[in-house]
């Protein structure tokens, strides 16, 4: 309500403009009609601007969907389960890492031609794929490939049980030679 009035505040120096000189007396019974005519106005121009399909009108905004004025309302939209959207019927899957091009991209395994597994022996690349409690990081953080991916947890794995990387955590390799 408070915005139709400041549109009808707005609109007042144009209604004073358009109105006839005769009519531009300030009587209470001229000003009536001119915030009436007014109104009518922005009613019709908001009904015009809101009608779109029922379907589209029936959205979703936020958690609850709401109604539109002009909109065709069917019984059941009075019910909760109807107003409240519920959970997706199928979830969606976790994103399990980049797609096949923008790992490419970002694979240096992939780019250089070089196999993780024949890096079983370097701790100081194997360490960067390391948390620090010894865990092999996943896809999402490393944006390796599928295969450089496999083929670097093997590695990995390797290099744990030859002890060339500690098995339950990840001490930053050179550190002690400073």
């Amino acid at each position: 309500m408070l915005s139709l009035l400041r549109s009808v505040v707005r609109q007042s120096n144009h209604i004073k403009s358009c109105l006839p000189s005769t009519t531009r007396s300030y009587t209470a019974h001229s000003d009536n009609e001119a915030l009436i005519h007014v109104l009518d106005e922005v009613v019709v121009d908001r009904a015009a601007g809101e009608r779109v399909d029922a379907d589209q009108s029936w959205v979703q905004q936020g958690t609850r969907r709401k109604f539109a004025p002009s909109m065709f309302i069917r019984p059941h939209y009075w019910t909760r389960d109807h107003r409240y959207k519920g959970p997706a019927p199928f979830p969606r899957r976790p994103l399990v890492g980049p797609g096949k091009r923008q790992a490419r991209s970002q694979d240096v395994f992939y780019q250089l031609g070089i196999d993780p597994l024949h890096e079983a022996m370097n701790a100081t690349l194997l360490s960067a794929y390391v948390t620090e409690m010894g865990k092999i990081k996943p896809r999402t953080e490393t944006g390796l490939t599928t295969k450089s991916q496999r083929r670097l947890g093997k590695a990995i794995r390797r290099a744990k049980m030859m002890g060339i990387i500690p098995v339950l955590s990840n001490t930053r390799v050179g550190h002690w030679q400073r």
